[in-house]
């Protein structure tokens, strides 16, 4: 499993996943909800690096291929969740819930001016079994 660059966003959205869930209607129309999983899933992390270099533009890109390419999941590293509290970084990291990492889409590629570019990465989080993991 390759781990994800060790580069610290300028700023990072992360939506925690939901539980697997299905809700039913009874004929009188009373709503009930069952819950058929003990783990969320789903998570969404969306990065964005401003004002970095082509060279760690490029680095972002090439994990983006090889993982893609191969089909396999990732972890992130502490880098990428630089600032928040160790609890919530635990759970942003997704080792709470053995989620692993995966592109949502490519990654996108503004350039500010020569040399200079923001690149945002939008990252799902699945379940994967950490004995087969990627």
């Amino acid at each position: 499993m390759t781990a994800f660059p060790s580069i610290t966003p300028t700023s990072r959205n992360f939506k925690p996943g939901t539980y697997p869930q299905k809700q039913y209607r009874s004929l009188s129309g009373v709503a009930i909800k069952r819950t058929f999983g003990n783990q969320p899933f789903g998570a969404v992390l969306q990065l964005e690096y401003a004002n970095i270099s082509d060279a760690t533009a490029v680095t972002l890109i090439d994990h983006y291929r090889t993982q893609t390419a191969a089909n396999r999941r990732f972890q992130v590293s502490s880098n990428v969740t630089a600032g928040m509290s160790a609890t919530l970084a635990a759970r942003a990291s997704a080792s709470v819930d053995n989620l692993r990492w995966e592109y949502a889409q490519p990654p996108e590629i503004s350039s500010v001016r020569p040399g200079v570019n923001t690149v945002r990465i939008n990252l799902a989080g699945e379940i994967r079994d950490p004995r087969y993991d990627d």
